[in-house]
């Protein structure tokens, strides 16, 4: 369209053209009227030039108009009439909900894509992809229809979730391919990003060579297919501080004892915080306060000793408010409370008087203060061939204690009890059959892989000792700078020496010559543990050292803990458990009380159920068809690795994510209302103005061409 620039050349052109049109012939009665002209020739020439101007003008910016110019923030830029492929990508990350005045990264966001449907050209198409962790592609196909495509954009909300660039940039790539081969006349596409620009998700791990390889080549390809421009939200003086870890300090929380609930609150900040409050609610109520000095970009760890007065499921929070982030201010505890723990103990080798059995130290360590405790543990002894009887689901844990062999329905049940939940601890003896352990319980027939090792010979008769390994496991922790407690100096006399499989079983406690003596894994939503050497002493002397009980008490801690840990995830990872088939009608309740439907599964005598919109931090019930037993409790939390707000700045942008990438870098968060969109999109309404001034100077050529003449 700028090549018909040179018709304004058109005006003069015709005034040339003119002249040579006529023949010049001396006349007598002319020269007077020429001498009388030659008084006002300087007037006359400068008002020929002046229309002259105003004619080649208006041609030009109707040419101008036509070819449909653009204001950019980087000067004036000019495409023909095309029509455009706008994708924005949304920053739907937690960060995005910093609210520093009335209103937050997020909506102002929101505000921002408005704005760019508004002010693009009749005929464009618009994509939405949300920039989270998953992301989500909201609008796929190019929508034609600005008022509708602006109402999804104000539909979305602010996810709790993290962000994960390198699946939002796949998306993104995925959208352009899909445009291009269903949509050919959208000769141009565009892509926005409307982002805070956090480090941690920008530059993942501080710039981890695998991922961030990734982000470049992905980006480079749709630099490759589209015009990029990133729009900044973020401010480099964002402070912020965040509940980063909410626990009890017993997995296993009991009426008849005070639990200890424990809360890390982290200052992301440069400054410090003097007397922070941090507050502790129990079912809503407020149960607790404390203050709390956080230094700058550092932490501090507060507790709440605190008593149950009833069973039952119970949702308990932890809140440290005071900041425009108001998202991880928060964290919950899903936490179960019995009024006793069960414990079912199968006795392998059945003897008669007191302490011959495999399992008479064991229980004594399990309830050291049963005579005069209302609640805490309540241990069930019962024989191996009683094991298939019991509905394991009513107990906290089992311990399985010198039992010589088992079936493959026994097998079965004990799976079953870990997709459960449930805590599996094998103790071994002079019992065990290691061939049948491994073919029924570690996998090596195709059969289901309860044991975290396999069982090998038995090890040849010595005094053997304990190697804690760093005390790095949870089980052995406690017994860092006890050394007196007996654990170190216990003798093991006899072991089968054990295997562990490979994956995620851990070696919790080894002896000295290195081989394993407590092998570990969660298994099938649940957790086994396997002890190499035998509950009582016909192996060891550990059940008579006053490291026993602290001993078997960690172990049952650890295996029930399974329970709890399932009660307690992430935003974004689904919630799961097994449930009978009278639970398959179960709906789930989410933190915005909206009644939601599970997925269930089929498993026989067992249902499993999955429910994935996890999505909102807060507390979920699943709650049961009908009302004939309570709602089971969740607790969903932020992964407050998004918490800190340092962000990336424009060079660090260009020179470490986008290297050699062009785009178009604006921060609009300090002006957005002054200046709402002119130097942050494209101004496509030139034209109009444009055309506005063609219909002025016509105006102006006419009146000064009657003027002129007139005269």
């Amino acid at each position: 369209m700028l090549g018909w620039l040179a018709a304004a050349a058109a005006p003069l052109l015709i005034h040339l053209w003119n002249r040579r049109r006529y023949r010049e012939m001396e006349w007598a009665a002319i020269e007077y009227l020429l001498a009388a002209l030659r008084k006002n020739a300087r007037r006359v020439q400068i008002e020929q030039w002046i229309l002259l101007a105003v004619r080649t003008l208006v041609i030009a910016l109707v040419v101008l108009a036509l070819a449909e110019p653009f204001v950019e923030r980087l000067g004036l830029s000019a495409t023909g009439n095309q029509r455009t492929h706008k994708l924005l990508v949304l920053d739907a990350s937690f960060s995005m909900g910093y609210k520093p005045t009335d209103k937050s990264r997020f909506e102002r966001a929101q505000e921002l894509a408005a704005q760019i449907v508004d002010e693009a050209s009749a005929g464009d198409g618009f994509t939405l992809v949300l920039l989270a962790n998953p992301p989500r592609v909201v609008v796929g196909s190019p929508s034609f229809e600005p008022r509708e495509f602006k109402a999804e954009i104000a539909n979305q909300h602010l996810l709790h979730a993290g962000s994960d660039l390198a699946a939002t940039l796949q998306l993104v790539e995925n959208v352009l391919s899909q445009t291009e081969r269903e949509h050919p006349r959208l000769a141009r596409q565009e892509v926005y990003f409307l982002s805070d620009l956090q480090r941690q998700a920008w530059l993942p791990a501080g710039g981890a060579a695998g991922q961030l390889g990734q982000i470049r080549q992905l980006s480079k390809r749709i630099a490759d297919r589209a015009a990029l421009a990133v729009i900044d939200l973020g401010q480099t003086d964002s402070d912020n501080l965040a509940v980063t870890r909410f626990r009890a300090a017993e997995p296993l929380a009991t009426l008849d004892r005070e639990t200890t609930l424990e809360a890390e609150i982290h200052n992301f900040g440069r400054q410090p915080r003097a007397r922070q409050l941090v507050e502790l609610l129990v079912g809503g109520n407020r149960a607790g306060e404390t203050y709390v000095d956080l230094p700058a970009e550092g932490s501090a760890i507060v507790s709440f000793p605190y008593r149950f007065d009833a069973g039952g499921e119970h949702a308990l929070e932890i809140l440290a408010a005071g900041d425009p982030l108001e998202i991880d201010n928060h964290r919950w505890l899903a936490l179960p409370v019995k009024e006793t723990i069960r414990v079912l103990c199968v006795n392998g080798k059945p003897a008669g008087g007191s302490f011959q059995q495999t399992t008479d130290y064991l229980t004594v360590a399990l309830a050291p203060r049963s005579g005069d405790a209302p609640g805490g543990v309540r241990p069930e002894v019962i024989t191996e061939s009683e094991l298939a009887e019991r509905e394991l689901a009513q107990y906290d844990a089992v311990f399985l204690c010198n039992v010589a062999q088992f079936t493959g329905d026994e097998a079965r049940l004990l799976e079953d009890y870990l997709r459960q939940g449930g805590g599996l601890v094998f103790f071994l003896g002079d019992q065990v059959q290691a061939d049948n352990y491994n073919r029924q319980l570690a996998g090596d027939a195709g059969g289901p892989r309860i044991l975290p090792a396999r069982l090998g010979e038995r090890a040849p008769q010595a005094q053997y000792r304990f190697d804690p390994l760093e005390y790095k496991h949870p089980l052995v922790g406690p017994f860092r700078n006890q050394e007196q407690a007996g654990l170190l100096t216990s003798l093991v006399t006899d072991y089968i020496r054990l295997t562990p499989h490979a994956g995620s079983a851990q070696v919790a406690l080894a002896f000295q010559n290195g081989d394993p003596a407590i092998v570990a894994e969660s298994l099938h939503g649940g957790r086994s543990l396997i002890v190499a050497t035998s509950a009582d002493t016909s192996w060891t002397t550990m059940p008579v050292w006053p490291s026993y009980v602290p001993v078997v008490q960690e172990l049952l801690a650890w295996c029930a803990g399974a329970r709890l840990q399932e009660r307690n995830t992430l935003v974004g990872q689904p919630l799961a458990g097994i449930a009978t088939p009278v639970g398959k009608a179960a709906m789930v309740r989410n933190p915005r009380h909206e009644l939601l439907a599970v997925e269930v599964r089929d498993r026989g005598a067992l249902a499993e159920w999955t429910f994935a919109e996890t999505f909102t931090s807060g507390v979920y019930a699943l709650e049961p068809a009908g009302a004939t037993s309570p709602a089971a409790l969740y607790a969903v939390n932020v992964d407050t690795a998004e918490s800190d707000l340092a962000p990336l700045t424009a060079a660090e942008l260009r020179s470490e994510v986008w290297p050699g990438i062009r785009f178009a870098h604006q921060t609009s968060w300090q002006n957005l209302d002054e200046h709402p969109a002119a130097e942050v999109t494209r101004q496509n309404k030139l034209h109009v103005w444009l055309l506005t001034a063609v219909l002025g100077l016509l105006f102006c050529e006419t009146f000064l061409g009657w003027r002129f003449g007139h005269r």
